[in-house]
């Protein structure tokens, strides 16, 4: 087999997006994200994809979208958060209240056991990750007083100047929960519309420490349209390349590399270091075979969110990697 179409990469790419149609820059309207993630289900790409990312608010337009499926569709669920915890809690009850009447109408035809959503600042900023444990269980257990399923929880949370801290803060919160319920994974967010909205490569890097030091499963959101590291004329800065994200977490996990060897992974832009064959995944020396790709992406680096998926697969075609 070509090592361009080889199986490491259909493992490191198995399930990775998460479809974000909804949101910037793409900001499509409900009925063309919606109707797009279908044709993705069906092509010979689909392999990549994984659920569709939908805000609580938009539960009923999309329970009136007529549509033929054979298999459930699965979402994960938007919450509104809030900046301050009152305002958290007020719009979780309403979010609650909408997410389980479109469960009992619609629990056939979705699948909704993934939520995100982000923690108000005033609780990561205190720095109490006993706190943000407490949170996430009292969290977890409006949610299932609600459903009779399993939900995967993943929180995000301000990331500001106090950036170490504040990851910190929030993996550790998650580590103390997950301890008790392995229910909880952390969610950074890797770019945006703006150029600080795009973390440097010593922030990826610290949350992948973080979140292997204390088996924290991880996913992205934005800025991960492309393969690799570039600059972006457009936003003015550089954007992070999914395989640089992901090949990082996965060489991190099966290797003592270094924090500043992690950084230099997530900064290079040389498609030609990274390499994908029968047997590994490779970054220059580093290898990773098959089983522990799967390990990785099960584990700790889960998935990205994207408002494209066209452009990551267009971009691994014309890199002849797929």
């Amino acid at each position: 087999m070509n090592r361009f179409k080889a199986e490491s990469l259909n493992s490191f790419l198995k399930g990775i997006i998460d479809y974000a149609g909804l949101f910037p820059p793409a900001n499509l309207q409900l009925e063309e994200a919606f109707a797009n993630y279908l044709r993705y289900r069906e092509s010979e790409n689909s392999f990549m994809l994984s659920r569709f990312i939908c805000p609580v608010k938009l539960f009923k337009q999309l329970e009136n979208l007529s549509f033929e499926s054979g298999e459930k569709i699965h979402l994960s669920v938007l919450g509104r958060g809030g900046y301050n915890i009152q305002d958290f809690n007020e719009n979780l009850s309403e979010d609650i209240k909408i997410w389980k009447g479109f469960v009992d109408n619609n629990g056939k035809r979705f699948a909704t056991d993934s939520f995100e959503i982000k923690l108000p600042d005033e609780l990561i900023t205190e720095h109490n990750s006993g706190k943000v444990s407490d949170f996430a269980d009292t969290l977890s257990d409006k949610i299932k007083s609600e459903f009779d399923f399993p939900v995967f929880m993943f929180l995000e949370g301000q990331i500001g100047s106090e950036w170490q801290k504040n990851i910190k803060c929030l993996i550790d919160g998650i580590n103390i929960r997950n301890k008790k319920h392995h229910d909880a994974g952390f969610k950074l967010r890797t770019g945006g519309e703006e150029a600080n909205s795009f973390p440097d490569p010593g922030q990826i890097s610290f949350a992948i420490r973080e979140c292997l030091d204390r088996s924290v499963p991880m996913k992205c959101t934005a800025g991960l349209h492309h393969p690799f590291r570039h600059f972006d004329k457009n936003i003015g800065t550089y954007m992070h390349g999914f395989v640089n994200v992901f090949g990082a977490g996965i060489i991190a996990m099966r290797h003592n590399i270094s924090d500043s060897g992690l950084k230099e992974i997530l900064s290079d832009e040389n498609p030609d270091n990274f390499n994908f064959s029968d047997e590994y995944f490779s970054w220059k020396d580093w290898k990773a075979s098959i089983q522990e790709i799967v390990l990785a992406r099960k584990d700790l680096m889960l998935s990205f969110g994207s408002c494209s998926f066209d452009e990551p697969v267009e971009d691994l075609k014309n890199l002849n990697l797929l």
